[in-house]
């Protein structure tokens, strides 16, 4: 077994999804800077700085299966980041053309650009699962609009709502991250082309046209100025992935504590290979739900420690860039992986209609007689008889409506047995049709 949960045979399941070992494994990071490197040598060779023949043999390595052992031993020999491979790519190359590979650049060039792909594909698939996400659940909104259960609060039974309405919170703030996630597209997917200090003092007067070349080949926006050593962009990223993945926790954690034996109105699908315990046979864990939890807790550390990055040194500072090449990617692992759990979570969610209406008699109907006793009494009034009532029907042991006999009349007792869960069902509308509105002019596509 790996040492990283993530990588675990038997575990990483759990951890992480194919798709997102498809963006973040070794091979794709190499691949995804050999990408990187060919691009710029084709828009050098566009503006003229380096030979179109030179450019033409560095662009056939496109693609290529690099030797990864190789790779890695010159890198360590070297201590360099990337020459192990560049001194690979060279020994690829025609010796008229060899000269040209990485021409100008530094690591932080094709690290940063990189790191902005990955971002690119990770958002992409996140989008993808919130999108997918909001949609179930506007739809089960709309199915359970008028769906009674029992409203919660400090973890206590409180007051009729209908589960419609539970639904519909979650959808809106699903739909939330989605606007956040278009709005900042432009600002986070940006090439990175800065030569040694940001200047591109080796490319002379070329620089800027050469940079707008480079990111125009790779459909990133081209920055204004460089960015080596602001860092906001990957932190911001960071924290609506992290701000998303803690809103599944949210949904997630409120699966969880719903589906307790004692309260039943929720449970998790399970397959007929699912354990829940070896001990226990009658137990079925909540495993999806707590999972969620988990990974929401490591991305929201995650995010913490890339904003530490925005403090950095001078031009380039390795001791906070560097961070991100280890955290991003472990950060896209906890938070793709809890989207896809969470589709999974959601769309195989088992609803117990009768175990929320079971649950909501015991919720007695203090705010509909708080509301009509108020009219008569004045709100404080009507407010401290009633506390006293409840206080002392919990103590002796006494009917409520005995005890309010000389101060509730009859027709206000009669509500006493009212579900009444407000305006649930009218937010629930809004909260769809405003979902229908946006979702028309968007798709699942991240763009």
């Amino acid at each position: 077994m790996d040492a990283h949960m993530i990588d675990s045979k038997i575990f990483g399941h759990r951890w992480s999804t194919p798709e997102s070992h498809e963006i973040f494994g070794e091979t794709a990071r190499v691949a995804r800077w050999l990408e990187v490197i060919v691009t710029l040598a084709e828009a050098q060779a566009e503006c003229g700085i380096i030979p179109v023949a030179a450019a033409e043999d560095i662009g056939a390595l496109r693609g290529a299966e690099l030797p990864l052992d190789r790779i890695a031993e010159r890198t360590r020999s070297t201590g360099h980041s990337t020459l192990g491979m560049i001194q690979t790519l060279r020994e690829l190359l025609p010796a008229t053309s060899s000269e040209y590979v990485y021409f100008g650049a530094t690591v932080q060039d094709v690290s940063d650009t990189a790191q902005v792909l990955e971002m690119k594909a990770g958002g992409a698939l996140l989008w993808r699962d919130l999108w997918m996400l909001e949609g179930a659940l506007i739809e089960l909104a709309r199915q359970h609009r008028e769906t009674p259960m029992a409203g919660r609060t400090h973890g206590q039974l409180g007051a009729p709502i209908s589960f419609g309405f539970k639904l519909a919170s979650w959808a809106d703030e699903i739909g939330r991250h989605l606007e956040r996630m278009r709005g900042a597209r432009s600002r986070w997917l940006v090439g990175q082309l800065g030569g040694a200090v940001g200047a591109l003092a080796f490319f002379g007067n070329r620089g800027l046209d050469l940079r707008a070349a480079f990111c125009r080949r790779l459909s990133l926006r081209e920055p204004a100025i460089s960015w080596l050593s602001c860092r906001d962009r990957i932190a911001e990223f960071a924290h609506v992935a992290a701000m998303a993945a803690t809103s599944l926790a949210r949904i997630a954690n409120e699966i969880y504590v719903l589906q307790r034996s004692e309260i039943g109105e929720l449970r998790e699908r399970s397959q007929n290979a699912t354990v829940g315990s070896i001990t226990m046979p009658h137990k079925r864990n909540p495993e999806r739900s707590e999972q969620i939890v988990t990974l929401a807790q490591l991305a929201r550390a995650q995010s913490n420690i890339l904003t530490d990055s925005l403090v950095h040194e001078h031009e380039r500072d390795g001791r906070h860039w560097k961070i991100e090449w280890s955290v991003f990617p472990t950060l896209c692992h906890s938070v793709l992986a809890a989207a896809a759990m969470s589709r999974e979570l959601v769309c195989g969610l088992e609803i117990d209609m009768a175990a929320m209406r079971r649950n909501l008699s015991n919720v007695p109907a203090s705010e509909h007689l708080l509301s009509v006793m108020s009219a008569r009494l004045g709100k404080h009034r009507a407010q401290m008889l009633l506390q006293e009532a409840y206080r002392a029907g919990a103590e002796e042991k006494v009917s409520l409506t005995s005890l309010l006999q000389g101060f509730a009349t009859q027709h206000e007792l009669s509500g006493l047995a009212r579900v009444d869960f407000g305006s649930c069902a009218l937010m629930v509308d809004r909260v769809v049709e405003a979902a229908g509105r946006r979702r028309a002019l968007e798709s699942e596509c991240w763009q």
